[in-house]
């Protein structure tokens, strides 16, 4: 298997890390990437960024409410 972030996994494709990551694990090493987009496009001044761990994405709420969502207009 493959070790990530001290976890032992097994080989083959590993949908979703706990640290949010989709993986390939074979003999020949470990390749991950990301499942979550960075916003980078969107009002900052009223609004800001929160990683939700259960979506492995960010938000982007509002300040003065947390509970509203703010428009996203790009990610990367």
């Amino acid at each position: 298997g493959c070790m990530i972030n001290g976890k032992l996994y097994p080989f083959g494709l590993i949908g979703r890390t706990e640290d949010c990551y989709k993986c390939s694990c074979s003999k020949g090493g470990v390749e991950c990437c990301s499942l979550f987009h960075t916003p980078v496009a969107y009002d900052k001044k009223n609004c800001k960024v929160v990683f939700n761990e259960q979506s492995c994405d960010y938000d982007v709420v509002r300040k003065d409410d947390p509970a509203k969502k703010c428009a996203v207009y790009s990610r990367v």
